[in-house]
């Protein structure tokens, strides 16, 4: 029994957290069970870069029905530079293996967005763990890291991301940044297409995302042992959407949770992303589109490591469900990205730090 299922003389659940609140799914196995996915849909991109707008419809026609049904799918041929993904893996490596006082110059807990390092069992999803085995640096929207390239205003005149300053580690950010340009040039291309996959024009979503929220979390898992671990805690994301780019490793880590309360996994593949879902794009579908639950648990006895790209409108965007998805008669609310994004924040990151006085509970962020 893993440490996000619970069982009784008669039932077997699944436990999570969706939408920042804890949820649970019943295992539905035999004539109990419902018909739902039993793999991640692979999904040809290479048609993202058509010129031809019919050709862009039907990668979205296929999208979009991987959003309604899984909420996950693979990105197959995604055209960015596969050298430049290798040699940022490589830096990932590097990177994990600086020693410890090296990388805790940057300890998340230095900043308001919880940017930076964060050491193993810090983040702890799951409460029936004692945390999520890994550890993993955290960046984003920055408009004082002149990579970026943002206008500086009042409201984001104050530096959010830390870097490493030790000699030995001058190679992070540049290698952080190669892999951060070449994801969000291909995650402005991905929203067109699930502009057109929910019907509308594929530019619709573009005014409020001109200066998105935007974080890269690189991960290190290492191999777990101990039945009751967790690499992350069941989960579901708080953005528009995640790239999700993993190392490879033969065993899958890497879980999808479908209909029937049954994990899927989530095979590494060449020249692919994994793409799913997260809240942002739920609640503007008005539940039309899955952000699907899924969880890491690393049992192949390999290091792991993954590098989430997560994408999201502009900070200070109001969004609500679009109006051709809305029922007659139903209130609908409107939210602020930032806001809803902090609150998930807010809720769905803890760590149990030494507080001096035995275990003490603090809020966290990242992925």
């Amino acid at each position: 029994m893993s440490a996000t299922q619970t069982e009784t003389a008669t039932e077997s659940w699944v436990h999570y957290h969706d939408g920042g609140k804890p949820g649970r799914r019943r295992v539905l196995t035999g004539r109990a069970a419902q018909e739902t996915f039993s793999e991640v849909p692979k999904i040809d991109f290479r048609r993202i870069y058509s010129e031809n707008l019919e050709d862009r419809r039907e990668l979205a026609k296929e999208v979009g029905a991987a959003c309604r049904n899984v909420g996950f799918f693979y990105a197959v041929n995604h055209g960015v530079d596969e050298e430049m993904l290798k040699d940022t893996f490589g830096a990932l490596e590097k990177y994990f293996r600086l020693p410890t006082d090296v990388k805790m110059e940057t300890h998340n807990q230095k900043t308001a967005k919880f940017r930076g390092y964060e050491a193993f069992l810090e983040g702890k999803l799951d409460p029936s763990t004692r945390g999520d085995l890994k550890e993993g640096f955290l960046m984003g929207e920055d408009a004082t890291d002149p990579e970026q390239n943002r206008p500086v205003t009042p409201s984001t005149a104050k530096p959010r991301n830390q870097w490493p300053t030790h000699p030995a580690a001058l190679f992070w950010r540049p290698a952080i940044y190669r892999y951060y340009n070449a994801m969000y040039t291909f995650s402005k291309r991905m929203l067109h297409i699930f502009a057109l996959a929910l019907d509308l024009p594929e530019t619709h979503f573009d005014s409020i995302t001109t200066n998105p929220m935007t974080n890269i979390r690189a991960v290190h898992y290492p191999p777990q042992e101990r039945q009751s671990d967790v690499g992350i805690g069941a989960h579901t994301d708080f953005c528009w959407f995640t790239l999700v780019c993993q190392s490879k490793t033969a065993y899958p880590a890497l879980e999808v949770l479908n209909g029937n309360g049954i994990w899927i996994p989530v095979h590494p593949q060449p020249n692919t992303f994994v793409v799913n879902i997260a809240d942002f794009l739920k609640l503007v579908t008005g539940g039309t589109w899955q952000s699907t639950v899924h969880r890491v648990r690393n049992f192949g006895g390999e290091e792991r490591y993954s590098m989430p790209f997560f994408f999201s409108p502009n900070e200070d965007a109001k969004v609500s469900v679009v109006q051709h998805l809305r029922k007659e008669g139903e209130m609908y609310d409107e939210f602020v990205v930032g806001e809803y994004f902090q609150k998930r924040l807010d809720i769905d990151r803890r760590t149990h730090l030494d507080d001096g006085n035995g275990v003490g509970e603090k809020r966290n962020g990242g992925y």
